[in-house]
C-alpha cells in the first residue's frame, strides 16, 4: 500500500473484518443449487412460461386499439 494513512489504514482493516464474516460458499456448490432453484421457478417466469401471464390482470388484452 502506497503510503496510507493511520486513518485509511484503520478503515481497511476495519473492512477486510467485515469480509471475513461473510460465508462464502464454493461454487461447486452453489451452482447446482442456483440451476435448482431456477428450473423450480421457470414455470412461475412469465418471460418463460408465457401461460403464466393468463393469471396477470395488468396484461394488456389486445397490442392495438382502434379510436
Amino acid at each position: 500500500m502506497d503510503e496510507l494513512d493511520e486513518d485509511q489504514l484503520k478503515n481497511h482493516v476495519e473492512s477486510l473484518k467485515q469480509q471475513l464474516k461473510y460465508n462464502r460458499v464454493n461454487t461447486s456448490v452453489s451452482v447446482p443449487e442456483l440451476i435448482k432453484w431456477m428450473e423450480e421457478k421457470m414455470t412461475e417466469d412469465p418471460f418463460v412460461n408465457p401461460d403464466a401471464m393468463k393469471d396477470n390482470p395488468w396484461v394488456e388484452s389486445s397490442k392495438c386499439v382502434i379510436l
